[in-house]
């Protein structure tokens, strides 16, 4: 295989026939076969036609290698960058300039007097020089259109008629055993004004003896433009200007296929021989019918050479191919499948046994044409069991978790991992929330949305929206900031993830920092402290357990010190003196009520929940030793604890006496109680633990809880925690 086909990053048109993946090379060698044996041409203009991406251009290239090949040397080619210029006149002042140097070069002094020189002549004609456009053959001097005398006498300074001045020009290329060849290649890429311009240009001043035209261009979209513009032609006007036109071959499907295939083995390597049979069934269900053209192969070649290296290894290839076939040709679709994760993963439920199948479709098509729905419904099924017309049973799932399948949760969102930029949120999503700030669903939905999307360094979406909204808290409306907050604090502990709090040395922001850092920006300045101390007293209703006692932990503490440390200021306090006991109420009874309910004992802050209980009571442990006293005689209750009272500590090395500091810090597993922690009776807590730990009872990750607390226990007995190694 030769560099260029591996050269997934270029777009470029083939150049030699060894790259011909298509077989267009025998077509290509035909049409310069025919330029080579075209005797006495006048003007002749071949076509070659053909859609976009169709290879038009790679054609080019293999009738020049051709040409190049046949060793003539009464061939001069020569190419008119068309695209290079905008605006009829500039293409005309261009065309001409470019043929010009073409025969100057070629025939020297012969035509020295003729044709003068562009830059100083054609530049003088300026606005005339479409009278150019408009000569036919043997039209009359009269036929030139307003201006046109100054167009002969810039160009043909001599006092030659223009019609003789032509006539010379004519006799001296006749005269010629060369021949001229003009390749005049994406004219596609011109406005339909500029292209027609083009054609005429080719019908009157380029009629010339023994000049020939290879004109290159999509003749649907040229027909159209004439159409627009001249009614009354039609295809007649190309008629009269192509003397020979060639479509493009279009591909073989099996040829696209082929060379599909070929790129994905070769970028992603070769699949496991029990992959196989499903790889093909998506490639040929849904990437096949997107590859209509080279261009489309090559574009997808070049997409799957960048996203693959991403998620290599972390993904089904078959999902990885179908969906990157539709991210790129069918991005209605892939959208729809992005934002329906809990509708497309899994397996049926009895709900969705009992829906029409159709009509859970249905929803993924919105953005898809009518046309292709058929192809939309076979894609959705071959991607997502859960849509097909049948059921399937819980056991499929391990199955289909061990291939990392798309249509399980825990892998959807690593297939859309480059979809979406994981290091800044647009405007459009901050100007949303912030103008729907008093919509407590929708910004509950957005958050819990960040809460779920990774990004990959890890952690979630979270801290990314919070430091977004704490840098353009301005822009929510002061109305609506009761509103606003309210929800927040209302899922702060769903959204208080333990990746999204930054450990290590130096580490100290996490979600509820954030939510301060967020609180008083959006209320500084904004509000008198008596305002603002009612908007927050108002906000923390439906708090949130953990954040209600880590905001009330907060408020308590500014006045606290201020009775140590002397009087602050009102605008440094979260809420007002007279509003300290509400708070503390409030926080007191929202521990109690979790207490009651059972849900305390699986907080993930529980230990931290425990100390405020004590601190919210004045420093009275009673209540809470009560309390876990009855949890530990539990035993899943015990494991609970177990797992946190055991922390982790981080520290680094410093170095010193010719060793050198760590550059990182290191993680050590402590034990967050000793033998005389208030909120739990130690001795009875101690004795429980080892009295299940060799009970014989728990499976092993509970074994290993408690084991790793009681061993850390020892350690901090015994002054050997872990903490100062070095």
């Amino acid at each position: 295989m030769s560099e260029s086909k591996r050269s997934y990053f270029n777009d470029s048109p083939i150049e030699a026939a060894d790259d011909d993946r298509y077989g267009v090379t025998g077509f290509a060698e035909s049409i310069a076969k025919s330029i080579t044996r075209m005797q006495k041409p006048v003007g002749t203009t071949i076509a070659l036609n053909g859609p976009w991406g169709s290879g038009k251009s790679s054609v080019v290239n293999l009738i020049r290698a051709a040409l190049a090949q046949s060793g003539s040397d009464k061939l001069v080619v020569s190419d008119f960058k068309c695209w290079w210029y905008r605006g009829e006149e500039a293409l005309a002042l261009a065309f001409l300039q470019s043929l010009n140097g073409t025969l100057r070069t070629s025939l020297g002094d012969k035509v020295r007097d003729l044709i003068p020189s562009i830059t100083q002549r054609l530049l003088q004609a300026g606005p005339t020089i479409g009278a150019a456009v408009t000569l036919a053959s043997g039209a009359p001097l009269t036929a030139l259109f307003t201006g046109g005398s100054k167009f002969v006498s810039t160009f043909f300074p001599q006092g030659d008629t223009l019609e003789k001045t032509f006539q010379k020009l004519a006799k001296i290329l006749a005269d010629e055993d060369r021949r001229f060849l003009v390749v005049i290649d994406d004219i596609d890429r011109l406005s339909p004004d500029e292209a027609i311009a083009i054609f005429r240009l080719v019908k009157s001043v380029g009629r010339l003896p023994n000049i020939m035209y290879l004109l290159v261009f999509d003749r649907d979209l040229a027909e159209k433009a004439v159409q627009e513009r001249f009614p009354s032609e039609g295809p007649h006007f190309l008629e009269k200007i192509v003397q020979a036109g060639f479509e493009v071959p279009a591909p073989l499907q099996t040829d696209l296929n082929e060379a599909v295939l070929t790129a994905i083995q070769e970028i992603c390597g070769d699949p496991e021989e029990a992959q196989i049979v499903r790889i093909m069934n998506l490639f040929y269900d849904i990437v096949a019918p997107y590859m209509a053209t080279p261009r489309h192969v090559a574009r997808y070649e070049n997409a799957i050479s960048v996203t693959w290296p991403a998620v290599a290894g972390e993904v089904s290839l078959a999902d990885f191919i179908a969906l990157e076939a539709l991210r790129l040709y069918e991005p209605g679709l892939f959208r729809a499948i992005r934002s329906r994760k809990e509708e497309a993963c899994g397996v049926s439920n009895q709900h969705n046994g009992n829906q029409n199948h159709d009509d859970r479709l249905e929803p993924f098509l919105d953005d898809v044409p009518v046309s292709r729905h058929d192809l939309a419904k076979v894609a959705l099924q071959r991607l997502f069991p859960k849509l097909e017309n049948m059921g399937y049973g819980g056991d499929w799932i391990s199955h289909w978790d061990a291939e990392r399948r798309v249509c399980i949760e825990a892998h959807f969102d690593t297939y859309f991992r480059l979809t979406l930029s994981d290091e800044t949120l647009p405007t459009k999503i901050i100007e949303e929330m912030a103008k729907r700030a008093d919509d407590a669903d929708f910004i509950k939905m957005t958050m819990r949305a960040a809460a779920k999307a990774i990004r990959r360094n890890g952690k979630s979406m979270v801290p990314v929206y919070l430091d977004e909204l704490t840098t353009h808290a301005a822009r929510v409306d002061k109305g609506k900031v009761t509103a606003f907050l309210g929800a927040l604090f209302e899922i702060h502990d769903e959204i208080d993830l333990d990746v999204d709090s930054e450990r290590g040395f130096g580490g100290i922001a996490n979600t509820s920092l954030r939510y301060h850092w967020l609180l008083r920006r959006v209320t500084r300045e904004r509000f008198t402290p008596e305002e603002r101390s009612n908007v927050l007293v108002a906000a923390i209703q439906n708090a949130a357990l953990g954040w209600l006692v880590d905001f009330a932990s907060s408020a308590i503490g500014d006045h606290e010190e201020e009775r140590k440390q002397g009087p602050k200021r009102d605008e440094d306090c979260l809420v007002q003196a007279s509003a300290i006991e509400p708070v503390r109420k409030l926080a007191l009874h929202t521990i109690r009520t979790a207490a009651a309910n059972g849900s305390l004992i699986d907080h993930r802050d529980l230990v931290y929940v425990l100390y405020r209980w004590r601190d919210l009571l004045g420093g009275d442990s009673t209540e809470v030793r009560e309390w876990t006293g009855a949890r530990i005689l539990e035993d899943p209750s015990l494991v609970a604890l177990a797992r946190d009272f055991t922390g982790r500590s981080w520290s680094m090395g410093m170095g010193g006496f010719g060793s050198l500091g760590d550059r990182v810090s290191k993680a050590t597993v402590v034990a967050q109680i000793s033998d005389d922690t208030e909120i739990i009776d130690p001795k009875a807590f101690r004795a429980r633990l080892k009295e299940i730990a060799a009970g014989g009872k728990l499976n092993q990750d509970d074994l290993n809880t408690v084991q790793t607390l009681l061993d850390a226990w020892d350690r901090k007995r015994a002054g050997n925690d872990g903490l100062f190694d070095r």
